[in-house]
């Protein structure tokens, strides 16, 4: 089965670690993985989206309308990214406000699950406000929450305690909210 993430976020957010945390614990786990990243002015806080395809394709990038999930580390990139959705998919967003309601109304005619945690909040109070990115990947886990872990020990050894504690704060909040892998996910 076939995974098409969109990852996205501002500059300095972490959407490359994201990206490299989310591909290499594919790629560990025997997957096919394609890989485009979109850098914007990513130094000066601009778009940062990554196209994550897991067992999908050779195409790099994913087209709008297919994604089967959006996982967005600042509300306006979930807002601009919510186009590459397909109907049936998830958004999982760094926020504790929600998206403005004038989305709502289309999330729920094309049946979009949407998943909001204040991972910002969350990564504040561990420490490091940088672990955002690592916080959501645990609240989205779109793979084994284990092969996360162990990937994290191996490409974050400096960084190796705090980055699992906010994996783990994540992964917590999800369960929290009843957020399973589900389909979406290859199997």
């Amino acid at each position: 089965m076939e995974s098409k993430l969109i990852l996205s976020g501002l500059g300095g957010q972490g959407v490359v670690f994201l990206t490299r945390l989310l591909s290499t614990t594919a790629v560990s786990l025997g997957y096919k993985v394609m890989v485009s990243e979109t850098h914007g002015m990513s130094q000066r806080g601009g778009s940062v989206i990554s196209h994550l395809k897991i067992n999908g394709s050779e195409a790099p990038l994913i087209q709008r309308g297919t994604a089967d999930s959006l996982v967005a580390l600042e509300v306006n990139e979930a807002v601009r990214n919510l186009t590459f959705l397909r109907r049936g998919g998830a958004a999982f967003v760094n926020t504790e406000d929600g998206l403005p309601a004038e989305l709502m109304e289309h999330l729920k005619r094309l049946d979009i699950q949407l998943h909001c945690l204040a991972a910002s909040k969350i990564a504040t109070a561990l420490g490091s406000a940088a672990m955002t990115n690592t916080v959501m990947a645990g609240f989205a886990h779109p793979l084994p929450i284990e092969a996360l872990r162990q990937t994290i020990s191996e490409i974050a050894p400096r960084g190796r305690e705090l980055n699992l504690a906010a994996l783990e704060a994540g992964y917590q909040a999800s369960q929290a909210e009843n957020t399973l892998p589900s389909a979406r996910w290859p199997t």
